[in-house]
C-alpha cells in the first residue's frame, strides 16, 4: 500500500496554491518558472510526438471508465451474497485508497500545470508600457488604428494568393473567405511567430506541448469553445470548426496557455502581439481581427455612433469573414442543444475563472481592451 502516500500530494497541492496566492514572486519563480516547467517539459515533449489530441480521447473515454468502475465496484461489493463483511471492507478501503489517489495526482498536476499560473507577475510587467485609465477619444483612436490594420493586412493576404495562382490549398475561397484546411502549416507558423516575438519578450523563450485539432470540433461549438488548453496532457485544443480567420488566434491563445500565462486576458493579447508581429499576412489579419473585435466591443459600450463610424471603414473583403461566421454562429445558437450546452459551458467557465483568481469571471476578458491601447500608444509615441 506504498501508493497510499500518493494522498500527501492532496494538502501539497494545496499548499502550493495558498503560497502561490500570497506570493506573486513565489508564484512566478518557484511555479511558473520552476515546477511548471519541470514537469511540462518532458510531459509536453512526450505527447507532443502523437498528432492528434489525447485529451479528446481520454474525454470520450472518462464517463465511460467511470461507468465500467462503478459497475466493477458494485460487482465486488453486491455480486456475491456469500461475500463476508471483513472482504466487503477490504473492498471498500482498496477502492477509497485507489480513488483518492487518483484525485491527488489529477490535483497535483493541475495545481503544477496550471493552478498556481493564475497568480504569476501579469504579463503587463514584462512590456516596454504601463496600463493605465484611458479616455474614449484614445479608444476610438485605436479602433481606427486596428480597423485600417485589418484592412491592409487583408488585402495582403488576398494579393498573396492571386500571386500564388491555383494552389491546392489556397487560404481564401471565392467569396474572399479565409479557409485554413492545412492545420499543421498553421501550427507551425505559430511556432516560427512566438520564436520571432522572443526576442523583444524572452519571457516567451520557454515552450512546450504542442497545438492540436479538435476531431469532434462540430460538437464543441455547441459548448461555445473555440479553443483549450489541457494541462494534464500539456496540449493546446483547438476547435477547427469555426471561421477560418479566427484559426491563427485562436491557436495562438491556447499556445499562451503552454508558455504558463493562463490569465484570460492575457493570452488574448499575447496571441495578438504573436500574430500581428508574424511575417505571414493571413496571421497578421487574424491578430488584428482578435484586437478589433475586443476594442470595438469595448467602444459599442461607450457609444454606439462611434462604433458604427468605425464599422463603416470596414471593407468588403473583411465584411465577407465576419458575415461567415455569423451566419456559423445563428445556425448553432438557433438550435436547443447549443442554448442549453453553452449555459451550462459559459457558467462552468464562469466558476472555473473565479475560483482561479479571476474575480470578474468571464468579465475579465475586459481588460485585454486597455493591454492594447497602452501597447498602442506605447507604440505611436516612438
Amino acid at each position: 500500500m506504498k501508493r497510499k502516500y500518493l494522498l500527501l500530494l492532496i494538502p501539497v497541492s494545496i499548499l502550493c496554491i495558498l503560497l502561490a496566492k500570497m506570493s506573486s514572486v513565489a508564484a512566478e519563480y518557484i511555479f511558473a518558472r520552476g515546477l511548471f516547467k519541470i514537469i511540462s517539459v518532458p510531459l509536453g515533449f512526450i505527447t507532443g510526438l502523437l498528432p492528434f489530441s489525447i485529451a479528446e480521447i481520454l474525454v470520450i473515454l472518462f464517463p465511460v471508465c467511470i461507468l465500467v468502475l462503478i459497475g466493477r465496484f458494485c460487482y465486488l461489493m453486491f455480486g456475491s451474497k456469500k461475500m463476508l463483511r471483513r472482504n466487503r471492507k477490504q473492498v471498500l478501503k482498496r477502492w477509497a485508497v485507489n480513488t483518492g489517489v487518483f484525485v491527488s495526482i489529477l490535483l497535483f498536476l493541475f495545481t503544477t500545470l496550471c493552478g498556481t499560473n493564475y497568480y504569476r507577475f501579469e504579463f503587463e510587467q514584462f512590456c516596454k508600457f504601463e496600463v493605465e485609465e484611458y479616455s474614449e477619444e484614445e479608444l476610438y483612436s485605436l479602433c481606427e488604428y486596428l480597423a485600417e490594420k485589418v484592412n491592409e493586412s487583408k488585402k495582403q493576404l488576398i494579393e498573396e494568393e492571386i500571386q500564388k495562382a491555383v494552389t491546392k490549398e489556397t487560404k481564401i475561397n471565392e467569396n474572399n473567405v479565409v479557409v485554413l484546411d492545412n492545420f499543421s502549416e498553421v501550427a507551425d507558423e505559430a511556432k516560427k511567430a512566438y520564436q520571432k516575438l522572443q526576442k523583444n519578450y524572452p519571457v516567451l523563450k520557454y515552450s512546450t506541448g504542442a497545438a492540436k485539432p479538435v476531431l469532434l470540433s462540430k460538437y464543441m461549438s455547441y459548448t461555445g469553445i473555440v479553443g483549450i488548453y489541457f494541462p494534464f496532457t500539456v496540449e493546446a485544443n483547438v476547435n477547427t470548426d469555426v471561421a477560418g480567420y479566427n484559426r491563427p488566434a485562436d491557436m495562438c491563445h491556447e499556445l499562451a496557455h503552454l508558455h504558463g500565462f493562463m490569465r484570460e486576458n492575457e493570452a488574448n493579447f499575447i496571441s495578438y502581439l504573436v500574430c500581428t508581429n508574424s511575417d505571414e499576412a493571413y496571421f497578421r489579419y487574424s491578430g488584428y481581427m482578435l484586437g478589433y473585435i475586443y476594442a470595438t466591443n469595448a467602444l459599442y459600450d461607450e457609444d454606439v455612433k462611434k462604433y458604427m463610424q468605425i464599422a463603416s471603414m470596414l471593407s468588403d473583403e473583411v465584411r465577407a469573414d465576419l458575415d461567415f461566421e455569423h451566419e456559423y454562429w445563428k445556425q448553432l445558437e438557433s438550435t436547443q442543444a447549443y442554448q442549453t450546452v453553452e449555459a451550462v459551458s459559459d457558467k462552468v467557465n464562469d466558476t472555473y475563472l473565479k475560483v482561479n483568481g479571476q474575480t470578474d469571471g468571464v468579465k475579465s476578458y475586459g481588460k485585454m481592451v486597455d493591454l492594447l491601447i497602452a501597447q498602442y500608444l506605447a507604440e505611436s509615441q516612438q
